[in-house]
């Protein structure tokens, strides 16, 4: 619209501009010939009353004519032909030809006149410059809203829109078959495309779920069997719980895994919420053994305990069991610390650390450290931070390398 109206303006200055210096040629070239015609006349008719000529606001000069001393000064050097001079307040048309010898000089007092003309003439066109300029904005904002309307009809339209909505209506039957339309239809079939693969993956992990569920519930279930068959404390109950134990963990990362996979905040299922307590105890009792195997000293701390506030417990070991796998892998000696405060809980270990040009990375999937020839993707820490998103947790972190990491989720 500004752009329409620009142009409007540029293009209505610039006829103007040409009028009025149209309008001023041909008023010269007419007062010329009129004029030259005036003083053939009066030349021709030697009888003539200079009253009757001032009357009509013209003075004839000759050799032998003195000059008026208003007009005497306008005379030097005046050029044979047609002559304007304006001088505020006056105005004077002068009129130089030689005849039989004998130079004459007309000069008409346009005074009255040309204010008149040039104030009409003046007020003509800049009315004529607003009138076209309010006209351009006028036409220009009716052809951006004719242009703008579909699109904004369009946003509008996919705005409104679910990806999980089926059987929806079509988007681009509702536009005429031009650019906008077409556009709609580019955006309907990327619409339907990222529907169907979202709708695929849905199914997938779904049916993924559903399977390792029913995988997982025959092991739990066969543990418990074995397990009431054999003693305690023997190998082979040892051993069976051991797989009973990684059947529920893993059944607590498929629950954490399909959790952070939607979009929207999950809430908490009464059901499986407990204290902060009793997660970093169940965590801090899985891990041990592991952290004994490999010599390595293993605490949990209790600063300032929360007793009433519940959290997901699948969500929250999950993560925790991640921090305390990487604390394990990447400490040789030394001690790993679970660190419980009233509003966080924290993994402290005296590993290697994280190298410092790393530290800005290693939240993103697939980065891991390279310290270390360890088997795996680098997908813990960023699946951490996934389900500190989902909840509404801040997942922290400070390493010195040689020293130490230190990871807090701040609850």
């Amino acid at each position: 619209m500004i752009a329409f109206t620009l142009i409007t303006l540029f293009v209505a200055g610039v006829f103007t501009l040409g009028i009025y210096k149209i309008v001023h040629a041909m008023e010269d070239e007419l007062l010329s010939q009129e004029m030259g015609a005036k003083l053939s006349l009066i030349v021709a008719n030697p009888v003539r009353s200079d009253d009757t000529l001032k009357k009509l606001g013209l003075h004839l000069f000759s050799a032998d004519t003195p000059a008026d001393p208003n007009i005497s000064k306008y005379l030097v050097n005046l050029k044979p032909g047609f002559t304007e001079v304006e001088a505020s307040p006056y105005s004077y048309y002068f009129y130089r030809q030689t005849i039989d010898g004998q130079d004459y000089i007309l000069v008409q007092d346009q005074s009255m006149y040309e204010d008149g003309f040039e104030r009409n003439l003046f007020i003509a066109l800049k009315s004529g410059v607003l009138l076209i300029v309010l006209l351009g904005v006028l036409v220009g904002w009716l052809l951006a809203r004719q242009i703008i309307s579909p699109i904004i009809r369009l946003s509008e339209v996919f705005s409104r829109r679910k990806l999980d909505a089926l059987g929806e209506e079509s988007i681009a039957s509702k536009f005429s078959q031009d650019e906008i339309g077409r556009l709609a239809q580019a955006f309907e079939d990327a619409y339907a495309s990222i529907k169907d693969a979202l709708w695929r993956e849905r199914l997938f992990t779904s049916d993924v779920s559903h399977e390792f569920r029913s995988g997982l519930m025959i092991i739990s279930s066969s543990c418990e069997l074995l397990m009431q068959t054999r003693e305690k404390g023997t190998p082979d109950y040892e051993r069976v719980e051991r797989i009973a134990r990684a059947s529920v963990e893993l059944q607590q990362l498929i629950e954490s895994l399909l959790i952070v996979a939607r979009a929207e905040y999950t809430a908490i299922n009464p059901a499986k919420t407990q204290t902060l307590e009793h997660i970093a105890q169940d965590a801090f009792n899985r891990w041990q053994p592991g952290f004994q195997e490999k010599g390595i000293v293993f605490n949990l701390l209790t600063k300032h305990a929360s007793e009433s506030r519940l959290f997901n417990a699948d969500l929250l070991l999950t993560a925790l069991s991640n921090l305390l796998k990487n604390a394990l892998n990447y400490t040789h000696s030394g001690k790993v610390e679970i660190v419980i405060d009233q509003t966080s809980i924290s993994v402290v270990d005296t590993g290697i650390g994280i190298d410092f040009d790393q530290q800005g990375q290693v939240l993103k999937p697939f980065i891991r450290g390279n310290a270390l020839p360890l088997d795996g993707l680098g997908m813990g820490l960023s699946l951490i931070q996934r389900i500190c998103q989902n909840q509404g947790w801040q997942l922290s972190f400070f390493s010195e390398p040689g020293r130490g990491s230190t990871f807090t989720i701040n609850l």
